[in-house]
């Protein structure tokens, strides 16, 4: 099969050279910047009711136990979903048709929860609007797939500073618009930037080089790509947990589930802390904006030390600095200096998703790349609905600083046996055919 490249931006041509071993083209640049984008807007979305629901609380009128519960329900759904049909649909129909779908599912359903009139129709909207939260998994697949090798750790690595961006400008909204216009008026904003960035990556993304090899190798049994062809016969979720693959779905579940509570004990929950620690909603959303912004340096240094180091270094690191940092915010931190500890906490913290992207992209082969990639990002997600669900019964028997520990110092050891579980790349920056089969 002859491989298509894009070159200035929209033009098609076979290339001189492999995709994964060319140099870097303005479209691979426009691919990695629309991903970005495009995930932003989702993790926008994804903070709008952490950094406000105070306001919608005292607005629909529901209980302090609801807001864990909306938490979760949009979590599983979204985790449930991703894992077993949005993953499996990536690698049968494409990267970019479901890429699109979800980014327009989040923006739709955030919009109606703009009109939400009791605490029903709030948690049903919100639930289904998360499903458009996978888009991480797939935008990473979508780049991992697009760029050269030598450049996937960093160019997927750059994916998670959507988030950074997004929670961040959410915090931001919310300080500023939420207070002034009301709670509404911040999902409507937020709901129609990801229609936005969904018809930029109509027009402009194409599908991917990898998947279009595994749909020909499908018909004709020929791969320019390495695919076992015979194994692509049986379901993408059979493959997945097949003998050969077992080990690494394994490790990639038992790191998501144990290392996600680290970062998001802060981010979902920083609100909530600080408040218990009687900082005023203002501040405490002030905090968190410039804690995920700054964020973007720790995220592009995580991103560029997989390229130099490896994705299981790096996130081995960010575990263990998060561990350490835990430790010092609970037995160290005064009144005074509560919200610098928070911040340098989640500055430390939020480099998982710089290591993370490179991690699952390696971790399984093209047959079910995008299957593993939903997997690794349902896992995430059911993480966090497990803690949403956790949280505010532990808040009645522990303190806060119980939690900081449990969450943010002992869980991440456990996430680190599952992280070297899966195993190495034999070399960095390998061409992805040629890690995994």
């Amino acid at each position: 099969m002859t491989e298509i490249a894009v070159d200035d931006g929209l033009r098609e041509r076979p290339p001189a050279t492999p995709a994964s071993e060319g140099p870097l083209r303005p479209y691979h640049w426009a691919v990695m910047v629309l991903g970005v984008l495009g995930y932003a807007t989702i993790a926008a979305d994804a903070a709008i009711f952490p950094t406000s629901y105070p306001l919608v609380q005292q607005s629909l009128g529901f209980s302090d136990s609801a807001v864990g519960y909306i938490y979760a329900a949009g979590f599983f759904t979204c985790g449930v979903i991703a894992m077993f049909f949005i993953g499996p649909m990536t690698d049968r129909f494409g990267r970019k048709p479901l890429f699109i779908a979800a980014i327009a599912i989040c923006s739709a359903f955030t919009i109606l929860t703009g009109f939400a009139w009791n605490t029903a129709s709030f948690g049903v909207m919100r639930s289904i609007g998360t499903i458009g939260y996978v888009s991480w998994g797939l935008a990473t697949v979508l780049i991992a797939e697009s760029v050269p090798a030598k450049h996937r750790g960093w160019m997927t690595g750059t994916v998670p500073v959507g988030w950074a961006i997004g929670f961040g400008s959410s915090a931001f909204f919310s300080e500023h618009i939420a207070a002034g216009m009301g709670w509404r008026a911040v999902f409507w904003i937020v709901g129609t930037l990801p229609l936005v960035f969904g018809i930029a990556v109509s027009f402009v993304i194409k599908e991917t080089p990898h998947f279009q090899d595994l749909q020909h190798a499908r018909r004709t049994g020929a791969s320019r790509f390495h695919i076992d062809v015979a194994k692509t016969e049986k379901s993408v979720l059979a493959q997945l947990w097949a003998a050969d693959m077992r080990r690494r779905t394994i490790g990639v579940t038992v790191f998501f589930l144990f290392i996600v509570p680290q970062y998001a004990i802060m981010s979902y929950f920083g609100l909530s802390f600080m408040q218990a620690k009687d900082i005023s909603f203002l501040e405490a959303n002030r905090a968190i904006s410039w804690a995920n912004w700054l964020g973007i340096v720790t995220i592009l240094a995580a991103s560029f030390l997989t390229r130099g180091k490896g994705a299981h270094y790096t996130l081995t690191a960010v575990g263990v600095l998060g561990s350490i940092c835990a430790i010092f915010m609970v037995y160290l931190a005064t009144p005074s200096t509560i919200v610098p500890w928070f911040i340098v906490y989640v500055l430390i913290t939020i480099g998982l998703w710089g290591g993370s992207s490179n991690f699952l992209q390696e971790a399984f082969p093209t047959r079910i790349r995008g299957t593993g990639g939903a997997w690794g990002s349902g896992m995430l997600w059911a993480s966090y609905g497990t803690l949403a669900l956790v949280v505010a019964p532990l808040l009645t028997l522990y303190s806060w600083n119980v939690l900081v520990i449990v969450f943010g110092a002992v869980l991440p050891l456990i996430a680190l046996v599952g992280l070297w579980l899966v195993p190495q790349p034999k070399a960095l920056n390998s061409n992805l055919e040629d890690l995994v089969h």
